[in-house]
């Protein structure tokens, strides 16, 4: 009986240990979503990883799962593992050492990675925290361009057609709208419903992303609702002060106007409100939404065939030009980041599958693994001529978007590697390409908008902390108090509740998080 309940003990304390190391056998799991697509391990190109790494990698995140930053919280950063945005990861990394220093297993197990870090420094640059350790692999990203505004072409033809379009506009003109004439169009759109639709409801401008879309607005104005270097101030040093756009004297002014088009019905009311559904699939199936700021590639989709069942016929969006401010210039406050999400390997993960982790990182700078995760499984996705690609019907398809489809099987999930821009002129429609290439010949697109943020800063540990500590509070009274203005219709804000919003966002946190933000300004 003794050495019955020896053998006992040692096979439950063998099953105990395997499970701390990540599972049984090398099935491990891994924290990753993005958009609404979680980690499957039937995807495509994750099964040729988990192939070529010799691993089963199973999903933290199953399909029912939304509140993906409480989850990460809770379970995900206990994964073997875990993509996420590199700022978590790193600040996660510094303060409570879950995260493995991944620059040893690079140097051992990762020749590929090792190669592209040799060749490109600036992006190993990018993935070195403030210590000199790597926590995170990036995803590269590629292409300058990101959202534009849009505006509902079909609508504006009606307009033109019934002698109700503005003054000064026309069908063919709306890349030179002024932004009173934008809201001029917007109120076109207001006063004509129904010669316009059916809807219950319309709303002429619409954002699907809450925590811009105030923001990215105020740009008509000049302003901005993030921190942002002002190259000609430098009382804060040689180049340049940091400052928190949502309290200058200009977003006063931007928030006054913004909130003038609310008061006038030209705006979603919901438009602060949290939305687990794509707004422009929402408002463009029940033709209700006139005009947007939104991602070029995937809002000229809407004019693709996989929409067209769930739209009204000869619906038809068109990006048009930034319009035109006070000053007289033209200019679009987003730009593309140059990496998206990053990978670590939590420490907790035994010595011989974190070899395996990384060999699976690895596989995505090879030559082939780089095809996969930007096209998918050649062949069966895409073929290629040369440095031509064209995707196969499993892709492109009048049941779903490219992108939608790539997703799918794993491709452009932002796991480690590099993206190619390719990627996305082979879905891409000519009128998309045409607007991307407008904005950024033209000049339009914020060049900075990528300096205050990772990889361009690498804060340590404790301005980590002091940052984390105000950031969540600062969103939590900005957002309170523009939706009181907005709902209240205030078009003039007085002096003394301006001070008092400032003060406010100073107390809780503006000026600690810009003046550890200025210290890293170089």
């Amino acid at each position: 009986m003794k050495k019955l309940l020896m053998m006992l003990m040692l096979i439950v304390t063998s099953v105990l240990t395997l499970a701390s190391c990540g599972g049984k056998g090398d099935e491990m799991t891994i924290f990753l979503y993005q958009e609404n697509y979680i980690y499957k391990s039937d995807m495509p190109v994750f099964q040729k990883a988990n192939e070529y790494a010799g691993i089963e990698l199973k999903g933290v995140l199953q399909k029912y799962d939304t509140n993906y930053d409480t989850i990460y919280n809770l379970r995900g950063k206990d994964a073997n593992l875990v993509v996420n945005d590199q700022d978590t990861i790193e600040a996660t990394a510094l303060k409570d050492g879950i995260f493995l220093d991944l620059a040893p297993l690079i140097e051992a197990h990762a020749p590929n990675l090792k190669k592209f870090f040799d060749e490109n420094p600036e992006k190993k640059a990018w993935a070195t925290a403030s210590d000199g350790k790597i926590y995170g692999i990036p995803f590269y990203t590629d292409g300058k361009t990101a959202k534009a505004f849009f505006v509902r072409q079909d609508w504006v033809n009606t307009l033109a057609d019934n002698g109700k379009l503005p003054t000064g506009i026309t069908k063919t003109n709306l890349n030179d709208l002024t932004v009173n004439q934008f809201h001029d169009l917007l109120k076109a759109f207001k006063d004509n419903k129904n010669l316009l639709t059916n809807a219950y409801n319309i709303y002429p401008y619409f954002d699907k992303d809450k925590d811009f879309a105030i923001s990215e607005l105020a740009s008509l104005w000049g302003a901005t609702a993030e921190y942002y270097l002002d190259k000609e101030d430098k009382t804060g040093g040689a180049n340049g002060t940091v400052k928190y756009g949502a309290i200058q004297d200009e977003f006063k002014t931007a928030i006054e106007q913004i909130a003038g088009w609310f008061k006038e019905g030209l705006i979603d009311p919901d438009i602060l409100t949290p939305s687990t559904e794509d707004k422009r699939v929402t408002f463009f199936a029940q033709n209700s939404g006139g005009a947007t700021h939104d991602w070029i590639g995937t809002t000229y989709s809407f004019n693709d065939d996989v929409y067209a069942e769930n739209l009204v016929d000869g619906f038809e969006v068109v990006c048009i030009a930034p319009p035109t401010r006070a000053d007289g210039t033209k200019y679009e406050p987003t730009i593309r980041k140059q990496i998206g999400t990053v990978t670590a390997i939590n420490a907790s993960t035994s010595e011989e599958n974190q070899i395996k982790l990384m060999k699976w990182i690895d596989y995505f700078f090879t030559e082939t693994g780089h095809e996969q995760l930007n096209f998918g499984i050649e062949g069966e996705h895409f073929t290629k001529n040369g440095s031509t690609y064209t995707y196969t019907d499993k892709i492109k398809n009048d049941k779903n978007t490219a992108l939608a489809n790539l997703y799918t099987i794993g491709a452009q999930l932002q796991t480690p590697g590099v993206q190619t821009f390719t990627y996305e002129e082979a879905w891409l429609s000519e009128p998309a390409r045409n607007a991307m290439k407008m904005y950024e010949e033209k000049g339009y697109l914020n060049l900075s908008y990528n300096e205050l943020i990772y990889p361009n800063v690498k804060l340590s540990n404790s301005d980590y902390q002091t940052i984390n500590a105000s950031r969540s509070a600062v969103t939590t009274v900005y957002l309170d108090q523009i939706s009181k203005w907005l709902n209240a219709g205030t078009t003039n804000i007085s002096a003394d509740a301006w001070s008092s919003f400032v003060n406010a966002m100073k107390k809780v946190g503006t000026d600690v998080i810009t003046s550890t933000i200025q210290k890293y300004v170089k």
